[in-house]
C-alpha cells in the first residue's frame, strides 16, 4: 500500500510541477501558495519512500538553496523561485538525482536559448522559463531513472 501511495504521489508532484512550468511560461512567476503546497506535497512523498534517507534529502534541498543564492548574487538573473522549487523537487529526487534532472534541465535550456537565438526571436537580454525544462529533467531522472 505504502508503494502506491509513494507512487501516486511522485505523479502528483509531476503533475504540479507541469502546473507550474505552465505558470512560468504565461506569467513568468509562481507564487508562493503554489510553492508552499509543493513542498509540502514533496516532502510527504519523501518521507513515503522506502529507501531515502535525511541526508539524500538534505542534499537534495541543498541543490535548490545554492540556486536561490545565485538568484540573489546575480540579481535575479536566475529566478529566486526556480530555486525554491528545485529545493523542493530534492526532497524527492535526492542529491544525486536532483542534480542530474537540473543538469538535463540546464542542458535542454542550452539548447533552446541558441534556437531562440539562431531563430533571431530574443536576444541575449530574453528571459525564458525553466521550469518547463526542469518538467522535462523530472521526468527523464527523477521518475525514469
Amino acid at each position: 500500500m505504502r508503494f502506491m501511495m509513494y507512487h501516486v504521489s511522485t505523479v502528483a508532484v509531476g503533475i504540479l510541477l507541469f502546473a507550474a512550468a505552465i505558470t512560468d511560461i504565461r506569467k513568468k512567476q509562481v507564487g508562493r501558495p503554489f510553492l508552499i503546497l509543493l513542498a509540502v506535497v514533496c516532502t510527504v512523498t519523501a518521507v513515503m519512500q522506502e529507501k531515502s534517507s535525511f541526508m539524500d534529502a538534505a542534499g537534495g534541498v541543498t541543490v535548490g538553496l545554492c540556486v536561490v543564492g545565485i538568484s540573489m548574487i546575480s540579481r535575479e538573473q536566475i529566478g529566486r523561485g526556480d530555486g525554491i522549487v528545485i529545493a523542493a523537487v530534492g526532497i524527492v529526487l535526492g542529491f544525486r538525482r536532483c542534480l542530474a534532472a537540473v543538469s538535463a534541465a540546464s542542458l535542454l535550456m542550452c539548447v533552446t536559448a541558441v534556437v531562440v537565438l539562431l531563430f533571431k526571436k530574443g536576444n541575449r537580454h530574453t528571459r525564458l522559463a525553466f521550469l518547463p525544462a526542469l518538467f522535462v529533467g523530472y521526468v527523464l531522472c527523477g521518475v525514469g531513472g
